[in-house]
C-alpha cells in the first residue's frame, strides 16, 4: 500500500509573505531585481517542457508527460516500480538506459528483468527533466488504478477456480493415464513378462496425448515464468541463429514455442501435436495473424511433415525427475529422421542431479503420518508413501549435501537407452542434520551465442517441476564433513512406458522407487 502522501504548506505560504512586504512603490530597478530572485527559485518540475521517452512528442510538463507515456505507449511507470522494485536510482537508470540505446515502449514492457542496472547508467549526461523527477511520488489514482477491495476479491475468486480447474485436470489425467496401463496389461502381455515394453505404442500414446488436451495442464506451463521466458529469451535473444530458418516445434501444444521462433525471425515453423490443444492453437496463430508458422495434428511417428529437414528443432519435453513421460524418445526421433546436418535442437543440453535433504516436518507430514491416521493404524502405506517420490517445491534451508551431477544428456547425441544409468555418488555433507530423503532437480542449457538456461534446484526460482523428493524409510543423523556414499540406479519401467523404476543403494540398503 502507498503512504499518503504529506505536503509541507509552509514553504508554499513564504513566497506570499514576501510579496506582503514589498512596497507598492518599489522601482523598476527592484523589479528586475525580484525578477532575478523568481528566476533563482527551483522551477516546478511540473513546468518544464518534456520529451516523450519514446517519441518526439513534447509535453508542457513532466505530469502531463508521464500521462501521454500511459495513454500512448501504454507504459505505466508505477506499474514498473512495483514489477522491478525500482527506487529513484533504478529510475535515473532507466531513463539513461532508453536515451542510449534507443528502445521502444513493446522492448520495454516485454522485460522481464531490468536490463539498466548497470551503475554506467547512473553517470550524469544531458540535462532533462526525467532526471530529476521524483519518481517516490508517483501515487496512483483511486478511482481508475487502485483496486478496490471488490475487485480484489474476483481476481483472487478467479485465481482459485483456476487453479482448482488445473489441479482437476491434473488428476484426471494421472487416473485417465492409469486406467489406460491396466487395460493395456489385462489386454495384452502378461505382467510376468520380461520383454521389454515395445516404443510408441498407439493405443497407450493416444491416451497420452489425450490427458494433454485438458485447458489446465497449459494454464500450468504457461504460467511457469522462468519455463516460458527462458525459451523467449533463447530464440529472440539468438536471432541471427533463428533468423532465415526453418523451425520444428516437437509438442507444440498451444504454439507459444512457434510463435517466438517466428518473431524472432524463423522463416518457416511448423510445430506437430497430437493432442486436440492443438485446434485452439491454430486459433490463436490466426488471431494473432503470424502467417509463417504452420501447426499439425498428429505423431510425429505417423506424419508426412511439410518439410523432410529442418534447420532448428525446438521442444519442451522435460518431466518430472527430467525424464518421467519418456518425450525424449520424440526428439530422438526428429533428430534422426527432420534435422538437417549441421542443424541444432534446443534445449541443447540436459543435466540431472541429487543431494541429501533433511526436513523432519516434511517427512512427518508425508511419512510418520500413516502411524496414526485419526488414531487408526495405517502403518501398512508408508511403505507406498516412500516408494512413489513425492513432487514439491523444497525448502533450500534443509539441504543437508552439496550436489552432485548424476546424468549429463547431450540432446544431439543420448539415444533410446537414456533412461537406463547407475551413479555412484559420494555427498560431501556441509551441515549437521537427519537425512530424511534424496532429492532430484535438474538443469536446462542452451547453448547458444548468447547462452541461456533454467534450474529446478531448490536454490532457483520454483517451476512446476518442482523437485523430486525420495524419503527413505531410516533416516540417518549426520555431521558436517561426513560424506554420504551410495548408488543410484535409473532404468525405463517394464509396464509404464514412460514411467521411471529408481534404486537408489545408500546407508547399507537398497531403495526401490516408482517415478510415475
Amino acid at each position: 500500500m502507498k503512504d499518503t502522501e504529506v505536503k509541507d504548506n509552509t514553504t508554499e505560504e513564504e513566497p506570499v509573505k514576501e510579496a506582503a512586504e514589498v512596497p507598492a512603490s518599489s522601482s523598476s530597478d527592484e523589479d528586475e531585481y525580484d525578477d532575478i530572485d523568481d528566476d533563482d527559485e527551483p522551477m516546478d518540475e511540473g513546468d518544464e517542457q518534456t520529451t516523450c521517452l519514446f517519441c518526439t512528442e513534447t509535453s508542457t510538463s513532466i505530469s502531463v508527460a508521464i500521462d501521454h507515456l500511459d495513454a500512448r505507449h501504454k507504459v505505466n511507470l508505477l506499474e514498473l516500480r512495483r514489477k522491478f522494485q525500482m527506487d529513484q536510482y533504478s529510475f535515473i537508470k532507466l531513463i539513461n538506459y532508453i536515451r542510449a540505446n534507443k528502445i521502444s515502449a513493446e522492448q520495454l514492457l516485454s522485460a522481464e528483468q531490468p536490463f539498466w542496472q548497470d551503475e554506467k547508467y547512473l553517470q550524469p549526461g544531458e540535462y532533462e527533466p526525467w532526471l530529476c523527477y521524483d519518481y517516490e511520488d508517483l501515487k496512483t489514482d483511486g478511482a481508475s488504478t487502485q483496486p478496490s477491495v471488490l475487485e480484489l476479491q474476483q481476481r483472487i475468486a478467479e485465481q482459485s477456480q483456476l487453479l482448482q480447474q488445473a489441479n482437476e485436470d491434473m488428476e484426471r489425467m494421472r487416473n485417465d493415464y492409469k486406467a489406460l496401463l491396466q487395460k493395456v496389461h489385462a489386454d495384452g502381455e502378461p505382467k510376468g513378462s520380461n520383454q521389454s515394453v515395445p516404443r510408441n505404442i498407439v493405443c497407450l500414446d493416444n491416451e497420452y496425448f489425450k490427458s494433454y488436451s485438458h485447458f489446465g495442464i497449459h494454464h500450468e506451463m504457461l504460467s511457469d515464468k522462468v519455463r516460458t521466458s527462458t525459451y523467449r529469451s533463447s530464440l529472440l535473444q539468438n536471432e541471427a541463429v533463428v533468423r532465415g530458418k526453418t523451425v520444428l516445434d516437437v509438442g507444440c501444444g498451444t504454439g507459444i514455442l512457434s510463435i517466438f521462433a517466428s518473431k524472432a525471425g524463423a522463416a518457416r515453423v511448423v510445430g506437430i501435436d497430437n493432442s486436440d490443444i492443438v485446434y485452439t492453437a491454430m486459433d490463436i496463430i490466426r488471431k494473432n495473424k503470424v502467417e509463417n508458422v504452420e501447426l499439425i495434428k498428429g505423431r510425429l511417428e505417423d506424419t508426412d511433415l511439410p518439410e523432410p529437414k529442418y534447420d532448428i528443432i525446438i521442444s519442451e519435453w522435460m518431466g518430472y525427475f527430467l525424464l518421467y513421460e519418456s518425450m525424449l524418445d520424440s526428439i530422438i526421433y526428429a533428430r534422426e529422421n527432420h534435422l538437417k546436418p549441421n542443424g541444432i535442437i534446443l534445449p541443447s543440453r540436459c543435466t540431472l542431479s541429487l543431494l541429501g535433504y533433511g526436513d523432519d516436518t516434511l517427512y512427518a507430514e508425508q511419512v510418520e503420518f500413516w502411524s496414526n491416521v485419526y488414531e487408526v493404524d495405517m502403518s501398512d502405506l508408508r511403505k507406498q508413501s516412500i516408494e512413489e517420490p513425492l513432487m514439491q517445491v523444497v525448502d533450500a534451508n534443509f539441504m543437508l549435501t552439496e550436489p552432485e551431477q548424476i546424468a549429463n544428456f547431450d540432446i544431439m547425441t543420448v539415444d533410446i537407452n537414456y533412461p537406463n544409468f547407475t551413479h555412484q555418488f559420494s555427498l560431501k555433507v556441509t551441515k549437521p542434520g537427519r537425512i530424511s530423503a534424496f532429492v532430484g532437480y535438474f538443469d536446462t542449457l542452451f547453448e547458444l551465442p548468447s547462452p541461456v538456461m533454467f534450474s529446478t534446484s531448490p536454490n532457483a526460482t520454483p517451476t512446476h517441476w518442482k523437485q523430486t523428493v525420495f524419503f527413505v524409510d531410516n533416516p540417518q543423523v549426520v555431521k558436517e564433513g561426513d560424506v554420504i556414499s551410495g548408488k543410484i540406479t535409473s532404468r525405463r519401467h517394464k509396464e509404464d512406458v514412460r514411467g521411471l523404476s529408481v534404486d537408489i543403494e545408500v546407508f547399507g540398503k537398497k531403495r526401490k522407487y516408482i517415478v510415475v
